[in-house]
């Protein structure tokens, strides 16, 4: 508890004395009897520790140092069990400070086992692709995943263990019903 009102609660999730995440309980708000919270705010995911991410549904990816990538900039999750998905993978590209909605924010699957609606990708997933003269590496990495880019943003890059795949990019605003 970092500070505490008559009405009013701040709780905070400290790592090295930085806060993390902040939540602000509240008591009997309009329309809202009881404690309940009020607002809340946090840092991109990438700052909290991997032993709470690797928990989460989103996975964060490191760069070529090592260090991690705030899920602003990429980010990848497999795919809802609810739509029954759970065999693609998403990956979010180059949000930035636009966030989700952002027009330069893509998405761009992996579909090996072919869950994913028909139409529901620009092109077809690749799993045994050449890497494309030309295609640079961003440095990025998720455990054997490496992400390359070409000027083509209408797909992707992953070198894998096993070799290349072409992961397309998503029509925009596509979702399970």
């Amino acid at each position: 508890m970092e500070r505490e009102e008559a009405d009013r609660v701040l709780y905070s999730f400290d790592v090295d004395r930085r806060t993390k995440i902040a939540v602000i309980v509240a008591k009997d708000r309009k329309g809202r009897p009881g404690w309940g919270p009020e607002t809340t705010a946090m840092c991109d995911p990438a700052e909290l520790p991997s032993s709470y991410t690797d928990k989460q549904p989103y996975r964060v990816w490191a760069d070529k140092d090592g260090r991690r990538v705030p899920v602003s900039e990429v980010s990848s999750s497999a795919g809802s069990a609810h739509c029954d998905w759970q065999d693609a993978d998403f990956l979010e590209w180059g949000a930035g400070s636009g966030g989700e909605g952002s027009a330069d924010r893509k998405v761009y699957a992996r579909d090996p086992e072919g869950v994913l609606p028909s139409g529901m990708l620009t092109s077809a997933y690749d799993g045994d692709v050449t890497m494309p003269a030309g295609a640079r590496s961003t440095g990025y990495h998720l455990d054997d995943w490496e992400l390359w880019l070409t000027d083509d943003m209408s797909r992707v890059y992953v070198r894998t263990s096993d070799g290349v795949e072409a992961w397309p990019a998503m029509k925009q605003h596509m979702g399970c019903r």
